[in-house]
């Protein structure tokens, strides 16, 4: 049976603490911010959901932490960081109270970025826990994170965005353990081919996302995303915009509906929208295109 892995807002169930900041009311994605003041107590950690980055503030103090075998320790506070992996039990013990903050960074988020890092669908990725390391660019991403907390302002969502994916390359150089899964090269299979074909040709005139064609192949956005530049010589977006100007070129042929309609039935924003690409792809203009012919 599989366990159920315990997200950052419920941590505290298991390691009772006084809160002093809390990044989850502002929809962070892939990354949240807390913080705490701990009494000194003995706990076992749950199965995370997230990877757990602690920064210590204050005087030093030892930490001490357990996964089953012999004991381990080192000295924390102000300049140390310690690291726990995600989906691992381990006991983890402070003698003495200890203010701290946590920065929570998500599997998915640390996945798609070693998708882009290595260009390949990671097998793997193991992180093993740090009890009391050194890492200055962590700890200037829990200040950068701090402040965007409370102060925020114009492009916030940009910059967490950016902070997150900065935090995850740096874990992937230096924590992590990665086995990429083997590259079966660019080609779909005849039944993959089929589906996006008939996906596409059937929502010509809807929005069709990438999560939607990644879907039918059963295959990451990312991963769909390369296969189907190197099989079909193009990206997504630029294929179907194609497959609504074929259409469109088919329905002007036929001469039986206003060019307004066309527009809207190929899946084009309005009439404008149509014409520029359709001028762009075809080298004329719809009119000059169904007068030609």
């Amino acid at each position: 049976m599989q366990q159920t892995l315990v997200a950052p807002d419920k941590i505290p169930d298991w390691i009772p603490g006084q809160m002093t900041l809390d990044s989850s009311p502002h929809d962070w994605k892939g990354i949240t911010l807390k913080g705490y003041h701990y009494d000194r107590q003995e706990v076992a950690i749950p199965l995370m959901r997230d990877y757990m980055i602690v920064a210590y503030d204050g005087a030093p103090t030892t930490m001490r932490r357990t996964s089953g075998g012999p004991w381990q320790s080192g000295q924390v506070g102000s300049g140390r960081i310690s690291l726990l992996t995600r989906a691992e039990q381990s006991t983890w013990a402070w003698a003495e109270p200890i203010k701290v903050r946590h920065i929570y960074l998500a599997h998915d988020s640390l996945e798609s970025t070693a998708q882009t890092v290595f260009g390949r669908d990671p097998q793997s990725v193991e992180i093993d826990d740090q009890i009391a390391a050194e890492d200055s660019l962590i700890l200037a991403s829990f200040q950068m994170l701090e402040t965007e907390l409370k102060c925020g302002g114009i492009g916030q969502r940009l910059m967490i965005d950016t902070l997150r994916s900065q935090l995850a390359v740096h874990l992937l150089r230096h924590y992590a353990k990665i086995t990429l899964t083997e590259d079966k090269g660019s080609a779909f299979s005849g039944a993959q081919r089929n589906r996006i074909n008939d996906l596409i040709e059937s929502r010509l005139a809807e929005d069709i996302s990438l999560d939607d064609l990644a879907e039918a192949t059963g295959l990451s956005a990312f991963h769909f995303s390369r296969q189907f530049k190197a099989e079909f010589g193009l990206a997504p977006y630029a294929y179907v915009i194609r497959k609504r100007v074929a259409k469109a070129q088919e329905m002007l042929r036929q001469g039986k509906a206003a060019h307004k309609v066309v527009a809207l039935d190929c899946g084009f924003s309005d009439q404008s929208h149509f014409c520029r690409t359709f001028r762009k792809i075809v080298g004329t203009t719809p009119a000059q295109y169904q007068n030609d012919t």
